[in-house]
């Protein structure tokens, strides 16, 4: 019988214990496969569940360490691949209806280079449709549930992702971020998400959604865990017109380094939202942690908010209409009712506004390029709010909110601008739900940010000894 407790390793610690020979791929591939079986079908976090080739994958791990051969750092570690990532010979259907039996010859550029590193691929995770959504509430494959609270929503859109990582079903998950996907989803479930620089990862092999937004990046349980995710997923790919050929460090080598020092700054000016009373709460707490460190905090305005949401919002929509136009004119039911509606509200947008915000765009950019010149990173909420209900309503404060509306104006901002950000856990809700913030660096700078946010870690480990209840 599969020892389920080795899936509660942290992916360092089962990394360690696999090229110790203490434990195999064996075993902590059956470990997780353990949990699947008997949590997922409560749980929704997998589309399809990849048994048969990650016991595979697993035997022929274990047969290389027998060999004295590593393939590397994630040798013999499980990693949930969201179902929007071409995985060869896998069904891979992008959460819709008309991807159901599509069967991709070969893998994303990021999966290829996570195998590369040793990971197995355990799982498809269940995704928005087209990614294209804050609930992960599936019409075509069942709503991804929140592990904290099945009645909650684990975000979205890699909501599935987000859900199989804090439920101890993978040890890390893949997610793509466009207006927050990333980052919602590890605010909702309690686990770390990490949005890299645009360019940093390869968008070849993903269907997109509005592909200068789009950013491809690691769920998991920690920040040095999503440095080390990242590490095998990042790389120049020559093949993607948005890859960028700049060089990959090792984003975990001064992770230890400590925030004493650095200038952290709060920005209220950049999303201008209404945060409940517990959020509020838990950030000042989050700040007056790093300041205990030895960080400077201090406060900054930023007077481009305005242009810059309305740049979010044309580009979003316009990218994502062109995508989608033909078929949508075509074959409308093929789309859940959510969807539809984003195609319909899509349409409104001129080619006048487009060009505007491209141009607003790079504006904005440069002022955020100078401002993280003289800081060396901002702080900021993810989400105004505790995970939303599976249908997406969520409260701030006593007053029903449509958690889309009031979440996405807090995260799509930095996918506007390319930055890279991390959200980690801060605290708990009155609910006993998990709260989260985020920390934005300068473009390239995801070494800094994971810094940043292991320091936290490490001088509040009680946040992280809570597990969710459901089992």
């Amino acid at each position: 019988m599969a020892d389920e407790r080795l899936a509660f390793l942290g992916l360092g610690e089962q990394a360690r214990r696999i090229r110790a020979r203490e434990i195999s791929p064996v075993e902590l591939t059956e470990a997780h496969l353990a949990r699947i079986e008997r949590l997922n079908p409560r749980l929704g976090a997998y589309i399809t569940v990849c048994a048969d080739g990650a016991r595979a994958a697993a035997r022929a791990a274990e047969q290389a360490i027998a060999r004295g051969a590593r393939l590397g750092p994630l040798h013999g570690i499980t990693v949930g691949v969201k179902d929007i990532f071409d995985t060869a010979g896998v069904r891979t259907t992008h959460g819709s209806s008309f991807y159901r039996d599509n069967v991709p010859v070969e893998d994303a550029d990021s999966v290829r280079r996570l195998k590369a590193a040793g990971a197995i691929v355990i799982g498809k995770c269940n995704t928005h449709e087209f990614a294209a959504g804050s609930t992960t509430n599936n019409p075509w494959y069942g709503p991804a549930r929140n592990p904290w609270n099945l009645d909650r929503s684990p975000g979205g859109s890699s909501g599935g992702s987000g859900a199989a990582v804090a439920a101890f079903l993978c040890a890390a998950a893949t997610g793509t971020d466009t207006g927050g996907s990333i980052r919602s989803p590890a605010a909702c479930c309690g686990v770390v998400g990490l949005k890299p620089t645009y360019g940093r990862v390869s968008l070849r092999g993903i269907y997109p959604n509005a592909l200068s937004l789009d950013h491809p990046g690691p769920i998991a349980r920690s920040a040095r865990d999503a440095g080390l995710v990242l590490q095998g997923m990042a790389g120049w790919d020559p093949d993607d017109p948005t890859s960028e050929n700049v060089p990959v460090p090792d984003f975990t080598e001064g992770i230890e380094a400590g925030v004493s020092g650095m200038r952290l700054a709060l920005c209220p000016d950049f999303h201008g939202a209404e945060l409940d009373r517990s959020v509020e709460a838990a950030l000042d707490e989050a700040v007056k942690t790093l300041a205990g460190l030895g960080a400077r905090i201090e406060t900054v305005g930023f007077p481009l908010r305005e242009a810059l949401q309305a740049a979010r919002i044309a580009i979003s929509r316009a990218e994502f209409l062109a995508l989608h136009r033909a078929r949508f004119a075509a074959q409308p039911e093929g789309y859940g009712a959510d969807v539809r509606e984003r195609l319909r509200e899509a349409a409104a947008t001129t080619l006048d506004d487009y060009v505007r915000a491209c141009r607003d765009r790079e504006r904005v950019r440069r002022a955020l390029d100078v401002l993280l010149g003289e800081v060396d990173a901002l702080i900021l909420p993810v989400s105004p709010c505790e995970a939303p209900l599976i249908d997406g309503t969520a409260r701030v404060n006593g007053k029903d909110v449509v958690f889309a509306e009031v979440g996405i104006p807090l995260r799509g901002p930095v996918n506007v601008t390319g930055l890279p950000a991390i959200a980690i856990p801060v605290g708990y809700s009155p609910g006993g739900l998990p709260l989260s913030m985020q920390i934005v660096g300068p473009r390239w700078g995801e070494a800094k940010i994971l810094r940043i946010a292991h320091a936290y870690e490490e001088a509040t480990p009680t946040l992280r000894n809570r597990r969710p209840a459901f089992d």
